[in-house]
């Protein structure tokens, strides 16, 4: 073995090891965390239309284009069609599970061929005509539906752009285009995989929009020190059962009683956790800081998401409001 694989196999030794003892010391916990949309609607647009601008309409044609296209490339035969049917359902089935808008009418909407050329946006006039129809606030279209799929990994790309129209200033109040992927290995489905591949892209393309002007859910890990003292491992069965206000009284008194630093800076990592779990930020970035003070290395990172979290609730709460 030559000095410089001696040495890449040391450096892989200490990282593993740091692993190891990582792991051994912690234990991990998941939360759901809301964050705020990159997109602020109006408070009066909280009824909407979710409309398929890209539906191509029977008898004019573009079936045969598609046809051609996709036995030129390879591509399912009107995928895109099915793809973007399943974008627009995801899409309403997002709006109505959300507690910003309401879905106003759950059957896609179809535009005349005139309405739907190209990316061009929807004439106002026709913005207001299918509000007032409805009762709509405003609209999510959408515009544009293409997808690339591969056979040799049952996998689909796509691209959609949507737009949210209102109708109460005229305007369009965003646009924007999302990529994402999916791939299907269920050979057992009835439905072929590249379909569904292009379906399941589609949907998560959805997903990703909404969460551009809706603020969203995230699954994210969180991890807390269980070593050492009775108390420490008291707490530690109290979070498996879920009693975080057991755990904080085990780690106050962890903090009170301990002369080791060190020991006191974890006990007081955990109690910021258990304050962002029970969202009283102020608490949580106090007892950081009494971690960050006892020498706790990964006090640092953590603060500055406790930090971000509690930046971001005033803006949450003001994206949330509706008249």
């Amino acid at each position: 073995m030559t000095n410089n694989m001696k040495k890449q196999f040391y450096s892989f030794g200490i990282v593993l090891l740091t692993l190891v003892i990582f792991q051994s010391c912690m234990q991990t916990t998941y939360l759901n965390v809301r964050h705020a949309a990159q997109i602020s609607l109006p408070a009066d647009l909280d009824s909407v239309l979710v409309i398929n601008k890209t539906k191509v309409e029977k008898g004019k044609g573009n079936q045969v284009i598609n046809v051609l296209e996709g036995l030129v490339t390879g591509e399912p035969i009107l995928g895109d069609k099915y793809g973007s049917k399943s974008a627009v359902k995801n899409m309403q089935k997002l709006v109505i599970e959300s507690d910003r808008m309401d879905l106003i009418h759950n059957d896609i909407i179809n535009l005349g061929l005139k309405d739907i050329s190209g990316d061009t946006p929807i004439k106002s006039d026709i913005i207001d005509s299918i509000c007032e129809e409805y009762g709509a606030d405003g609209l999510i279209a959408l515009e544009l539906f293409d997808s690339d799929s591969y056979n040799s990994t049952n996998s689909a790309e796509v691209r959609t752009q949507w737009r949210v129209y209102y109708p109460n200033e005229r305007k369009i109040i965003d646009e924007f285009i999302v990529y994402s992927g999916a791939n299907d290995h269920s050979f057992s489905s009835v439905v072929p995989a590249a379909y569904s591949s292009i379906s399941k892209a589609g949907a998560w393309g959805a997903q990703l929009y909404f969460n551009r002007i809706v603020p969203y859910f995230t699954r994210e890990a969180r991890y807390y020190y269980t070593k050492g003292s009775h108390e420490m491992k008291a707490a530690k069965k109290s979070v498996k059962l879920g009693n975080w206000d057991q755990a904080i009284y085990y780690w106050e008194v962890e903090t009170e009683s301990q002369t080791n630093q060190k020991n006191e800076g974890k006990a007081a990592y955990n109690l910021a956790l258990a304050y962002e779990i029970k969202e009283d930020f102020d608490k949580a970035l106090e007892w950081i800081d009494v971690s960050e003070a006892a020498g706790n290395m990964k006090a640092t990172s953590y603060k500055a998401i406790l930090q971000n979290r509690k930046s971001e609730i005033a803006l949450i709460q003001d994206q949330l409001k509706r008249e």
